[in-house]
């Protein structure tokens, strides 16, 4: 890790301060994130688990999101263009080749709607009741994609999205990606690569494959499309020459964001005509910045900014309870004395939310315009100083600690869902550092493992906040209250869909011998165990962090041996195929009855190898061999086959035979097997 790599949590102001060395640019990216369209402002406030949810109905590729991605489909043709030939099919003559091949690539532009050209191939395929899945990239920044442990199960079929750069891509991928179709296609599984060209040329393209060339749609039948799933009739916004002119400068991206526009529109203010509908929507769709430009720069006071921005943030609240923070934010900023300003002489509730165009719904503020809140945070990201954000953010992190009510939830919400979107707008992660100020909270805690999981999975900026939290795990100075909150992150959703990414954190976080810290990795082991597919790879990491010197990593590792081996799947007898892992696992089980010491680890760990092998006679037999090759293993045999002896007899002693003749059997059958591989009686 380079030093200007390092990134601080932020324990204290410092480490904050080092997070915002220079101003940032904004970028009017819109309120278009990974897994749908966000409507902000005026009309609902984000909501991390949505971003969750449709990150893993996106990974599993779910019949309904299949259905829901070939009804708004766009127009597609795509091109047959391997094997020396040049035919254009429709969607159902290509799907038709993608279940009679072991694997086909999709090639587009970046930006063109790419991969849902590719999902909409494997419509049939789910109709059928094929499995489907998406595979993701698990590698960590900087280290080119090779296809070195894909997935490969009967019957499945799966869709591998290349990243648009070519250098997160090795130059040999093609011929390995042609090797994992040929062994999918024994196990009636095959494989959809989507790709730019310019990355399949990088990856070596193979000569042998099917090869589809996949066009841009139109750009207007995209929204008209996705806009008739929402059940709204955009005809009429389309057809104007304003909207028109947005449309050919537009990719398949922005069409999207544009449909999420058009749609809070239509369904907030059915009211309008289409002039004033398409005012809305392209003042929107540019995020309001020139009517943000033309307001700040105007002779409006301090107190009409500050209500803005607080307008901005806490939307959705009583606008007496935005009026209030008012005092605290100025404060914060420096624009305001130490004293309330809440006097005559100061402008009112009703004048201020007059002069930012605020009405009150259901008792909450909100925004005339559409998406104006998520515009105006957009705009001060764009427009204001490193300081300046630092300030904003850190105000807005305090306001739930200085609640003890029922509000303080649905506050905590609001403010973190907005710091989450600006953050996936600005593709700037530099914000998430607040939210270390919530991790010692309990209450508040969730909230931050929600932003913390939905940023990271997003396309945004799912690579850089996995970075971030790589860096973080890593950092001495963290709380433990902040480790275990990477911790929680790294044992939820996205272990699911990026295991190794988050057991390389959770491996970091282990060094820290803290009693809270080693729970927590517990707790989340444990409950990525619960993951059937991941236990090999769990049982490969822990074994590694059992194998280095005495200290927090190795304390970490027999206390989480110790739970799984609670758990209806054994580690021992999980790994009694696989013959690498089994021979590491002797070797630390070796090491740990070597310790002169009497240990509760060495205890429990030896007591649930010999509850283990009271499951079943497989069992029993696989845990006698499993304990054999630990007395064989290297010098000391005889020294372990004591130890492991006289562990058996606490375990059934021998005046406790008649009520437990079951344990006697295995204690009796354990010792005279060992005993068989003692190495003074094999030697002699």
């Amino acid at each position: 890790m380079s030093p200007e790599e390092t990134v601080a949590l932020a324990e204290d102001d410092r480490l904050e301060e080092d997070l915002y060395p220079e101003a940032v640019s904004g970028i009017n990216v819109g309120q278009v994130i990974t897994g749908g369209t966000v409507h902000g402002g005026v009309h609902q406030t984000f909501v991390e688990n949505k971003l969750i949810n449709e990150a893993i109905r996106r990974h599993h590729l779910l019949r309904a999101y299949v259905e829901q991605v070939v009804r708004s489909l766009a127009p597609r043709s795509y091109r047959l263009a391997s094997q020396g030939q040049d035919l254009t099919l429709d969607r159902a003559a290509a799907s038709r080749l993608v279940g009679d091949q072991p694997w086909v690539v999709v090639l587009g532009p970046a930006n063109s709607g790419l991969r849902t050209a590719a999902v909409a191939l494997l419509y049939e395929s789910s109709q059928a009741g094929r499995r489907l899945e998406e595979i993701l990239i698990d590698e960590e920044r900087g280290r080119p994609f090779a296809a070195a442990e894909l997935p490969a199960e009967r019957g499945v079929t799966y869709l591998l999205c290349l990243p648009d750069q070519r250098e997160r891509v090795s130059p040999d991928l093609g011929r390995r990606l042609q090797a994992h179709a040929a062994h999918l296609a024994t196990l009636d599984a095959n494989l959809v690569v989507a790709a730019t060209p310019a990355v399949w040329a990088v990856a070596g393209g193979v000569g042998t494959v099917t090869l589809f060339e996949v066009p841009p749609p139109e750009v207007a039948e995209v929204v008209r499309r996705e806009c008739a799933v929402h059940a709204v009739d955009a005809s009429a916004i389309i057809g104007n020459p304003a909207i028109g002119d947005l449309l050919t400068r537009a990719t398949v991206m922005d069409a999207m964001r544009l449909t999420g526009i058009i749609v809070t529109a239509l369904r907030n203010h059915p009211e309008h005509d289409v002039t004033k509908l398409v005012e809305e929507v392209c003042g929107a769709y540019g995020d309001w910045d020139d009517v943000l430009a033309n307001w700040f720069s105007g002779a409006e006071s301090v107190r009409h900014r500050l209500f803005l921005v607080a307008a901005a943030l806490l939307e959705g609240e009583p606008p007496a309870e935005v009026l209030d923070a008012v005092n605290s934010l100025g404060r914060t900023l420096g624009d305001l004395p130490s004293a309330r300003s809440d006097g005559l002489a100061e402008v009112g509730l009703r004048a201020l939310m007059s002069e930012i165009k605020a009405e009150v719904v259901d008792g909450g503020l909100r925004f005339e315009r559409a998406n104006y809140g998520a515009a105006v945070l957009t705009f001060l990201h764009g427009d204001r100083s490193a300081w300046f954000h630092k300030k904003l953010w850190e105000w807005a992190m305090d306001l739930p600690l200085r609640r003890n009510d029922n509000r303080q939830t649905r506050l905590a919400e609001r403010i973190v869902g907005n710091l989450v979107a600006i953050v996936l707008r600005s593709r700037d992660t530099r914000p998430l550092v607040w939210l270390n100020r919530w991790t010692g909270r309990p209450n508040l805690r969730p909230h931050v493992v929600q932003a913390l999981t939905a940023s990271a999975m997003s396309d945004e900026v799912g690579a850089d906040v996995r970075s971030l939290l790589y860096r973080w795990s890593r950092l001495e100075r963290a709380s433990d209250q902040s480790l275990c909150t990477i911790a929680e992150v790294c044992s939820g959703e996205l272990a699911r869909l990026y295991p190794r990414v988050s057991l390389t954190r959770l491996s970091h976080i282990a060094h820290r011998d803290s009693p809270v810290v080693r729970d927590a990795i517990v707790t989340a082991v444990s409950r990525l165990w619960e993951i059937p597919r991941l236990r090999p790879r769990i049982v490969e990491a822990v074994t590694n962090w059992s194998e280095g010197e005495p200290g927090g990593r190795t304390k970490a590792a027999w206390a989480v041996f110790a739970a799984l081996a609670c758990s209806e799947a054994h580690p021992v007898l999980l790994t009694w195929h696989d013959e690498l892992s089994r021979i590491g696992l002797v070797g630390v089980v070796a090491r740990l009855f070597d310790q002169i010491e009497v240990d509760d680890v060495r205890r429990e760990f030896g007591e649930s190898l010999l509850d283990a092998a009271l499951s079943s006679a497989a069992s029993r037999i696989r845990i006698v061999e499993f304990l054999g090759d630990v007395v064989r293993r290297g010098d000391g045999g005889t020294r372990r086959l004591v130890r492991l002896s006289k562990l058996t007899f606490a375990w059934q002693p021998v005046d406790h035979d008649v009520i437990s003749p079951d344990r006697r059997d295995v204690r009796d059958h354990i010792v005279e097997s060992l005993h068989q591989v003692d190495p003074l009686t094999v030697g002699a």
